[in-house]
């Protein structure tokens, strides 16, 4: 038996049963306890609920079973899921909804709260305010009541007529005395008071350094005209006498240790010497004004403080503008011209620093004093060397007294660098100028002839138009000059383009050329063949070198554009002139024979030749 039973458990393989799989698994289902395993009896009661057929097919099925029964509840339970999520939406948006209006309502419980605390600040405010109020009632109540009649009190004392007696309540109503004598008291008192604050701002407004004090005692002084206008005058003297000495000590002495130097070491020297003194008064005039600031508010009196130094200024200028005749030439009239907008300059700003006064008249005085004195002096300076205009030379250049007198003109024209409103000068000082010179310019010219008078013109024009646009001029002189020059421009090409005609022989054809007769023009002797040949043949030399039949004048321009111009102008009236002469030799009528041999050229190539 034993050895049958070992040969049973031995397979075919002869492995024992221990490592067959199939064994394992048998008996590891043998040696399951189902009783203990509840996991496994509840899957087995519920596969008995709807396995009641155990067949070969239905254990073949059972898988598919399982699987669509837990399809089944899957989907049983995601219905179930649908119906809470859509709760939970529904609940998610009642709470949404719900949020929203606490928010809304959080917001206007604030802006409540803060409106309510604002209103409870201004009605604590107003409360004691009120009763602030209250307590001044009563003691005005108090007041009235001890220091006022009552109105039966005021027609006792004045009686319902003239013709009222006197009783005893009329004396017993004579507590109103105490009234007045407080009043008088007090008045008493005020004026005393007034009277030591006058005293106090005199004495305070004669030192370097007064006492913080006096602003607030001026502010308080105001109430009395009088004494205040008394301490503004007392202020004014001491001011201005520390003004004057410091002006005549800056003139006279210098500053601390001689630095800067006395101004009147610099009267060689008129515009430094103006100047210095101009910028004295304009730095002065700040720190005075800051004083009136700070003690009298907006009672400004620089005014007044700046009179003191008017009557020494205005002296000096005057006697460096008017009595100084030393200097001479071109330097007396540029100097006056920048003394004149140095005074202009400094009106101007002074103007900005204080009120119109004294100060500011004066400044307007001399400006207009040296604006004179400058224009008569350049009228006086350009006349003088108008007159000696030396007559033109061989070059037929500008002389040295145009070179002077347009020297002169931007010398001064460039000094009106200070003055931002010098601008408007310069139409006058132009005029004064250039009008004088151009007819000394004209006259210089008179004794030349006609050519030579041209060139000397042009090139005196030419540099005086230069100057001219250089300085920025008033364009009305400009276009004077520019006449000027095309007149002269005129003349020369006249006279160049009759020159060029009678060296080329078409000069005794001209007359004929422009106006042609109505016989044949071959039959004209000044129009015969020959001549029209020999025409051609000096054309031919005039279009191989166009500049030796320039007149020799013309070389002796300084502008290159009135040169490029006669040229111009010339080839033109040949151009013209060719044109006109080729049309009526092509033309039968005329009886040339055989025109193309004698004007072989057609127009345009001679036009192109001469450009």
């Amino acid at each position: 038996m034993g050895g049958d039973t070992k040969a049973e458990t031995k397979n075919a393989s002869g492995e024992k049963p221990q490592n067959n799989p199939l064994s394992r698994k048998i008996n590891k289902i043998l040696e399951t306890r189902l009783e203990n395993d509840k996991d496994t009896l509840d899957a087995l009661k519920e596969l008995s609920t709807f396995f009641s057929d155990n067949t070969l097919r239905s254990r073949r099925n059972l898988r598919g079973e399982i699987e669509k029964r837990s399809v089944g509840i899957s989907e049983e339970f995601v219905h179930a899921l649908r119906d809470v999520k859509e709760a939970v939406d529904d609940i998610y948006t009642e709470v949404s909804s719900m949020n929203e209006v606490c928010v809304d309502m959080k917001h206007r419980l604030q802006a409540t709260k803060s409106e309510t605390r604002h209103l409870i600040h201004q009605t604590t405010s107003l409360q004691n305010q009120s009763n602030k109020l209250h307590m001044e009632e009563d003691v005005a109540d108090a007041f009235v009541q001890n220091f006022q009649l009552t109105s039966e009190e005021v027609s006792i004392i004045k009686g319902s007529s003239r013709e009222s007696p006197i009783t005893q309540e009329f004396f017993a109503t004579g507590h109103q005395k105490t009234a007045l004598d407080v009043m008088e008291q007090m008045n008493i008192c005020r004026e005393a008071a007034l009277e030591r604050l006058y005293r106090w701002c005199q004495s305070q407004c004669r030192p370097p350094d007064p006492s913080p004090l006096l602003t607030q005692a001026l502010a308080a002084l105001q109430e009395r005209p009088v004494l205040f206008n008394l301490v503004v005058d007392e202020w004014i003297v001491v001011r201005r006498g520390w003004v004057v000495r410091g002006f005549l000590d800056a003139l006279t002495i210098g500053g601390p240790g001689g630095a800067p130097r006395p101004i009147e070491l610099q009267a060689h020297d008129p515009l430094r010497y103006v100047g210095d003194m101009l910028a004295w008064v304009h730095q002065a005039l700040p720190s005075e004004r800051e004083a009136a600031q700070i003690l009298f508010a907006k009672c400004t009196n620089m005014a007044s403080i700046s009179e003191s130094v008017c009557r020494p200024l205005k002296t000096r200028i005057e006697q460096m503008i008017v009595t100084d005749q030393r200097r001479e030439g071109r330097k007396k009239p540029v100097q006056l011209y920048k003394i004149s907008n140095l005074l202009r300059f400094y009106h101007n700003t002074i103007l900005q620093v204080t009120d119109a006064g004294l100060l500011v008249a004066t400044l307007d005085e001399l400006h207009q004093l040296s604006h004179k004195m400058f224009i008569s002096a350049l009228q006086s300076q350009v006349s003088h060397v108008s007159d000696r205009i030396e007559p033109p030379g061989e070059m037929l250049a500008p002389t040295p007294g145009v070179a002077r007198t347009l020297g002169l003109l931007t010398e001064v024209v460039t000094a009106a660098t200070i003055a931002d409103d010098a601008q408007h000068d310069f139409k006058q000082i132009v005029s004064c100028v250039v009008d004088p010179l151009v007819n000394a310019i004209n006259e210089s010219a008179s004794g030349l002839g006609a050519v030579e008078s041209a060139v000397y013109l042009l090139n005196c024009f030419h540099q005086l138009h230069s100057t001219l646009s250089l300085l920025h001029a008033t364009g009305e002189k400009l276009e004077m000059i520019q006449g000027q020059i095309d007149a002269q421009l005129d003349t020369l090409a006249q006279e160049q383009i009759s020159g060029v005609c009678h060296s080329v022989g078409v000069a005794s054809m001209y007359p004929f050329i422009t106006n042609p007769p109505t016989t044949p023009l071959s039959q004209n002797p000044a129009c015969q063949p020959l001549v029209i040949q020999a025409f051609m043949s000096k054309l031919d030399g005039f279009l191989a070198a166009p500049d030796h039949l320039m007149l020799p004048h013309t070389r002796l321009l300084l502008s290159s554009n009135f040169r490029r111009t006669l040229q111009q102008r010339t080839a033109e009236a040949i151009t013209s002139v060719y044109a006109k002469l080729h049309a009526i030799v092509h033309d039968p009528n005329h009886g040339y024979s055989d025109p193309s041999s004698l004007l072989p050229r057609d127009p345009d190539t001679v036009k192109t030749l001469l450009s």
